[in-house]
């Protein structure tokens, strides 16, 4: 049956009168030309005759014009949009926000090059992938590609699409030549990938420009590929997560990358000992967990971060492993002198130094952690 009706739509294609008559019929039907030149696509295919010349036999034959022999050649060219000036061109463009900008380059290598010319820069890139579906945020608009027996449903703004290919293929459609912009810049940049999918780990281009980063992975190797993408001059704050806890040899790699070496603002989701602290020492704030597996001198905490040059802030976090840890015996390691009773909160101010500088800690009880946060007062 599919293939007489490829047959039929070859016979039509290859037939000037013929293709001629199925547009008089859509047009003797009064119906609108967009929903008509869909069905002409669909009957004897998308390449058989472009828009403009369906719509000018369309609307001769509506009209009543039904001459099928009318010699075109000595009418006027048709205008279209790559006749306009250059510069009027760009002022357009111009106007378009970074997803607008992101399409029009796809349409053909002129609008390419002019949508190029403007350096494109997005608020915010949120990419989350799982084994079932591909979801990813351009500023404030949504895409979603979900996972299905025959194939995939993308959903854009506007429309939904349905495709026999896999999602992931389905997605990097949109995804890959997005990322292929000459210069393409984000402000916040989000990751998470809750697979294993490899296909997605070439996504970013080397170098890519982003100021701030979060990657959430299921593993941490998984991280490395696009944190080795981001430039490391530009970055300035990297957060890194995985649902599996980082290994030694991970957290050694993190902290060996330029990224994490030039970054101002670091949170990093792992067991950290004591001496981790001092690979820090450049940045202005960062966020960890401290191992509970041995022991910690606090003491020597204060007074490590008290050095640092750049400091602005910090979040600690530690377990508390058979209340073997409380907040209590971590004032008491400071030399803080601690109030009978219960304890919830408490706060201490500690000069360093050779210093105006001041050390603000404030010490949070939150029954299975105990949160400490360190604030320097210039």
């Amino acid at each position: 049956m599919a293939e007489s009706r490829n047959e039929s739509s070859e016979v039509i294609k290859n037939n000037d009168r013929a293709m001629k008559t199925v547009i008089l019929y859509e047009a003797l039907q009064k119906k609108p030309i967009f929903g008509s030149y869909r069905r002409f696509c669909h009957l004897v295919g998308n390449d058989a005759m472009e828009y403009r010349d369906f719509e000018f036999w369309y609307y001769r034959f509506y009209h009543g014009q039904t001459d099928f022999d009318y010699d075109r050649s000595m009418d006027p060219v048709p205008k279209t949009i790559m006749d306009m000036p250059v510069s009027l061109m760009y002022k357009i463009t111009e106007n378009l926000d970074p997803v607008e900008r992101s399409n029009l380059r796809r349409m053909n290598k002129s609008l390419k090059d002019v949508a190029d010319s403007h350096v494109p820069v997005f608020e915010k890139i949120k990419i989350y992938g799982s084994d079932g579906y591909l979801n990813w945020e351009l500023n404030d608009k949504s895409f979603d590609c979900h996972k299905k027996e025959y194939g995939c449903d993308l959903f854009t703004p506007t429309h939904r699409i349905k495709s026999g290919q896999s999602f992931i293929k389905k997605s990097l459609e949109y995804l890959s030549p997005l990322f292929e912009i000459p210069k393409i810049q984000v402000n916040h940049l989000f990751l998470t990938l809750m697979s294993q999918s490899p296909a997605l780990d070439d996504l970013l281009p080397a170098p890519f420009h982003a100021k701030s980063v979060k990657l959430d992975a299921f593993n941490m190797d998984q991280v490395f590929p696009f944190l080795s993408a981001l430039n490391p001059g530009e970055l300035e704050s990297i957060d890194l997560e995985a649902i599996q806890t980082l290994s030694r040899d991970q957290i050694l790699r993190t902290f060996e990358t330029e990224q994490f070496k030039q970054a101002k603002h670091i949170q990093l989701k792992g067991e950290l000992n004591e001496n981790d602290l001092l690979k820090f020492s450049h940045s202005k704030s960062f966020k960890c967990d401290l191992t509970y597996l041995e022991p910690v001198d606090f003491r020597r905490i204060r007074d490590m971060i008290s050095t640092f040059k750049n400091f602005d802030s910090c979040e600690l976090k530690r377990f508390n492993s058979l209340d073997d840890f409380q907040i209590r015996t971590l004032g008491e390691a400071l030399g803080i002198q601690i109030p009978l009773g219960p304890l919830k909160t408490i706060k201490h101010l500690y000069r360093i130094p050779e210093s105006n500088d001041n050390l603000e800690f404030t010490i949070e009880d939150e029954k299975y952690y105990c949160i400490i946060k360190i604030l320097k007062i210039r």
